[in-house]
């Protein structure tokens, strides 16, 4: 029997050939979009950058990686000898710890999970300690620091002395009128430097000067100034070295 619609096969004890020749290369093609390309990674990975600062910026002094969060062991007999961040703090944890109120905690960068239970007296005594660890470190900034009762917040600001005050600042930590943590803003260049210089006639020196040789040697100095610095401070260090020898 003769049939039009029959494809012939390879012969022999072969596979029957079913290549997909689907992608469409050339620009002028029938059909697009099947070919997918990623030419935008290196600006991406910029502007994932420039987020993240943003965001540091805009919830300052919080973590940017998020709240606390507890140690806990993976499911299955196949992975429970690890261990990885859980989800939150369970209500026992968090009264062991000294913080009755879950919301409370919820305020001040500490994640609750109330579905979770302890089911070992190890990973309760470890969130307990991580938690007060945690409670001795931070300092909480309170929004009204004229209406803060005594006792009711640990660590407030507004019942620091000078000494306490000056350290903040040295780490990084500015308050405003109302006490609120900010990030402070970079010095603004004067405007007498922003202004366009005048034209002028080039001098004898800088019809001289190669430019471009010039640009290369500043580029090339801003990328290698660390090794360059390691290298002197190491050279001093072994300087020093030698003559404590002597």
């Amino acid at each position: 029997y003769f049939f039009s619609g029959h494809r012939m096969v390879k012969r022999g004890n072969a596979p029957v050939p079913n290549a997909h020749f689907h992608k469409h290369w050339h620009p002028s093609a029938s059909q697009k979009g099947r070919v997918r390309v990623y030419f935008d990674t290196a600006p991406q990975k910029r502007i994932r950058r420039l987020r993240r600062m943003k965001r540091a910026k805009q919830i300052f002094p919080r973590p940017i990686r998020g709240p606390l969060r507890p140690i806990v062991h993976c499911p299955t007999q196949r992975y429970n000898m690890k261990t990885r961040r859980g989800k939150g703090f369970t209500i026992m944890e968090l009264k062991n710890a000294g913080i009755k109120d879950p919301k409370f905690a919820r305020t001040i960068g500490i994640a609750v999970d109330k579905r979770r239970r302890n089911h070992s007296e190890e990973s309760l005594a470890l969130n307990t300690e991580r938690l007060k660890e945690y409670m001795g470190k931070m300092v909480l900034f309170p929004l009204k620091p004229k209406k803060v009762k005594k006792g009711k917040v640990r660590g407030v600001v507004s019942e620091c002395d000078a000494a306490k005050m000056k350290e903040l600042s040295n780490r990084g930590v500015y308050l405003d009128k109302r006490g609120r943590a900010y990030m402070p803003k970079p010095k603004q260049v004067g405007k007498d430097l922003l202004k366009a210089e005048e034209p002028r006639k080039l001098t004898d020196v800088e019809k001289k000067r190669a430019v471009v040789n010039f640009l290369r040697k500043v580029t090339r100095d801003k990328k290698s100034i660390g090794k360059r610095l390691k290298r002197q401070a190491k050279k001093e260090a072994k300087a020093n070295k030698e003559a404590m020898k002597k």
